[in-house]
């Protein structure tokens, strides 16, 4: 849609994405929405919903009645892929704006209306983030104090990193540790401290990490314990086709990936927890 670097075209581009939301999510628009978010005058937010309707002709209908611009049953979306979670942040957040041109939230006070699980902050310090990412980013070797909970120890190794991970709790980094002569995850958060030396040469880990650039494919299916509306009801929850579902993995990444689906490992047993309740307030 042209040149994203020129402020004016981009701001208008943020106030036709808006109007797609908007229509698309609320099933209505209006040239009053645009002023008072964008803070644009009457005849610009009428020259913007005109331009949409060139752009994306039939996705918005004009109410005669309640003089509003209202989004087609059958509207499909050409500026935006729309995504649940950003119509939360857009629509139903006290706090987030839908842009950093927009001069108010839209959502009106309807915080109330979402929640999330709430969890313990899990990373390091950033000096600690940005040695190990510079490792990474550099192929350099990188020296961590590291607290391990599987081996019960608490020192200093040198690893040689080369990616990273995300567990869907907190970030690893895939390294060669020294000490071990293997491959392992390094959870940033277990890191008290980190060093690297930039003026050192690029150290590759000094063999392939196999379990790292070796894909698996899973293949998942309800449990076939549950009754046939169970099992339906899962197939739909999961998007299956044919009551199966299939995902490509890294090896590496695969005890993660079973263990967030509640499934036993790769070796059979169940992942130790880490954390017990004493109580609730």
């Amino acid at each position: 849609m042209g040149n994203t670097t020129n402020p004016e075209q981009w701001a208008a581009k943020e106030r036709l994405r808006f109007i797609e939301r908007s229509a698309f999510w609320c099933g209505l628009v209006n040239r009053s929405d645009l002023q008072r978010v964008f803070g644009v005058s009457a005849a610009q937010a009428s020259a913007d919903l005109q331009m949409f309707q060139e752009l994306c002709p039939g996705a918005l209908v004009y109410n005669l009645k309640k003089k509003r611009y209202e989004g087609g049953e059958s509207m499909v979306c050409k500026l935006h892929t729309p995504r649940l979670e950003e119509a939360m942040a857009f629509f139903l957040s006290e706090e987030v704006t839908a842009s950093p041109l927009m001069r108010e939230p839209i959502g009106l006070d309807m915080g109330a209306r979402l929640a999330g699980v709430v969890l313990p902050v899990r990373e390091a310090s950033a000096a600690v983030q940005r040695a190990v990412f510079l490792a990474v980013l550099h192929g350099l070797p990188v020296e961590v104090h590291y607290a391990s909970v599987a081996g019960k120890t608490d020192g200093w190794r040198t690893l040689r990193p080369h990616a990273f991970g995300h567990d869907g709790y907190r970030w690893h980094v895939r390294a060669w540790c020294e000490k071990n002569g293997a491959f392992r995850d390094f959870v940033l958060s277990r890191m008290k401290e980190a060093k690297v030396d930039l003026r050192s040469a690029p150290t590759p880990p000094p063999e392939p990490d196999v379990d790292w650039e070796t894909w698996e494919t899973v293949e998942l299916a309800p449990n076939t314990e549950l009754e046939p509306e169970q099992r339906a009801a899962v197939d739909r929850d999961f998007g299956m086709k044919g009551g199966k579902l299939t995902i490509q993995v890294r090896k590496a990444m695969l005890d993660y990936t079973l263990d967030h689906l509640r499934l036993p490992l790769t070796d059979g047993r169940v992942k130790p927890r880490l954390l017990g309740r004493v109580g609730s307030a």
